[in-house]
């Protein structure tokens, strides 16, 4: 019974996993202090990905909406404070683990006190209709695979010796052709080979079978 309720949490985990959604949220836009958009629905196992793209940013989970407190949670999700970058912004990505509202703000300065620097997920269950779902995040662009060094040329530069023919050499001549001797030891050397291995072969057969 406990093997069947794993296999279950488990196909249900890869279906959550598979069917999860990457929610982009960009922080300082346009140099205003504030989360763009600032309120969206979301399902659990999905995550949100903040680009920060302007001004000096962070953010961190509150336990209400409007309230610039960092969450009693022990796993609360924060980030550091971040420079803002149009072009190559940082990143930060949360992965939404709950079901429930998901609150968060900025800490820096009085952003979030003065500026209402705050916003709300909406976590829906994984698998149900979102009424206001979020922006997707861009999918990650695959990197080219890194291409492999030239090999160096280690052969010193040298000038070939010239050799002579065999035709014009009579040591090479005489050792060119193998002697029988020789030839009738190899041959004996080989099915001494295959005899050890078909003896091999054949212990364990019966190994097996006893």
């Amino acid at each position: 019974m406990i093997k069947h309720l794993s296999v279950v949490a488990l196909i249900a985990s890869l279906f959550t996993f598979a069917n999860s959604e990457n929610w982009s949220v960009k922080v300082g836009d346009a140099g205003k202090n504030a989360f763009t958009p600032a309120t969206f629905d979301a399902n659990v196992g999905d995550t949100v990905t903040f680009s920060f793209v302007g001004g000096n940013h962070d953010v961190f989970q509150a336990d209400a909406f409007g309230k610039c407190v960092k969450s009693a949670l022990p796993d609360a999700f924060t980030t550091p404070i971040n420079a803002g970058n149009a072009a190559a912004p940082p990143t930060a990505v949360w992965t939404l683990a709950k079901e429930g509202p998901a609150y968060y703000y900025c800490t820096v300065a009085d952003h979030c006190a003065t500026d209402q620097m705050y916003a709300k997920i909406n976590v829906l269950a994984a698998g149900k209709a979102l009424t206001a779902p979020g922006v997707k995040a861009p999918a990650e662009q695959p990197k080219a695979p890194p291409q492999p060094a030239a090999p160096a040329d280690d052969l010193p530069n040298t000038t070939p010796k010239s050799t002579t023919s065999s035709a014009s050499s009579p040591t090479a001549a005489a050792s060119a052709p193998a002697t029988p001797k020789a030839a009738s030891s190899a041959v004996r050397i080989d099915n001494q080979i295959s005899i050890a291995v078909l003896g091999g072969d054949l212990l364990s057969l019966t190994s097996y079978f006893l």
